[in-house]
């Protein structure tokens, strides 16, 4: 099995893992990510359940980014000057996230506190950090484990009014951009298996900004998807569940038809 430094196409992150065999068919099928939920949702687990989950695809005495001396906030691209453009931060940072040469676990978050997402984040322990909800970017700088921001989209989002308020092209914050569809009528955000319009991210692309992209995302549309919006990577759930359980033909077909793209 290829290593996810070695892999050529886009990043592909499994979100909302619950077991160790869903975690297992995931990295087999080549997942560069492993998402699990922290936040309410009917895909939330405990603790337990995620270090079963770390120890099924974590290699026996493997570390995590939690393992920062000191607890210092992991440096998204070390060495890049701190004025350094958005696109050249967010290149540095996607290659230094793929370099670990696993599956990455990260844990996802909706506006929670700080003091839980720390502890969980130790005690799994998480490679990364997924602020899911409405919290603020410098958030970010507090996590000692990269952090990968989301950013909802919806019909009035604009990608150049969002760069022009700095948050989402923030250097030196969070470690990676997640685009996912701004869902109305629900507190819970993720997971709902709805899209958005794929040429909106575009937007970013085209700014050289690499980039997650999620929302309504299937074995059978993830190509069209990544052709449109071209991003860095892109992260599904409910797109590869049948009945609410992970489907490991789902999954290897996603992995699949997203590396042919």
């Amino acid at each position: 099995m290829d290593t996810p430094s070695q892999r050529a196409g886009p990043v592909v992150k499994i979100c909302g893992v619950r077991t160790a065999e869903a975690a297992v068919a995931a990295a087999d099928a080549g997942a560069d990510i492993i998402g699990m939920i922290f936040a309410p949702s009917p895909r939330l687990i405990d603790v337990a359940t995620a270090r079963a989950i770390a120890q099924a695809v974590r290699p026996a005495g493997g570390s995590s980014n939690s393992d920062n001396e000191d607890g210092a906030p992991w440096d998204a691209a070390a060495g890049v000057d701190q004025g350094a453009a958005a696109a050249e931060f967010f290149a540095a940072s996607a290659k230094r996230l793929m370099a670990a040469g696993r599956p990455l676990l990260a844990g996802v978050f909706q506006n929670q506190p700080l003091e839980h997402i720390l502890e969980v984040a130790r005690a799994v322990p998480l490679d990364l950090v997924q602020l899911h909800g409405t919290e603020p970017v410098a958030m970010a700088r507090q996590i000692p484990v990269p952090v990968i921001k989301v950013f909802h989209v919806d019909d009035a989002f604009s990608v150049d009014d969002a760069a022009r308020t700095g948050d989402m092209l923030a250097t030196h914050h969070h470690a990676a951009i997640l685009l996912d569809t701004k869902v109305a009528g629900t507190a819970q955000q993720g997971g709902h298996g709805v899209s958005f319009d794929w040429t909106i991210a575009r937007r970013l692309s085209d700014r050289g900004v690499p980039f997650l992209m999620a929302g309504g995302l299937v074995p059978e549309n993830v190509a069209e998807a990544i052709g449109v919006g071209r991003p860095w990577g892109v992260d599904v759930s409910s797109g590869v569940e049948t009945d609410r359980v992970k489907d490991a033909d789902k999954i290897r077909a996603f992995v699949a038809n997203a590396r042919l793209a």
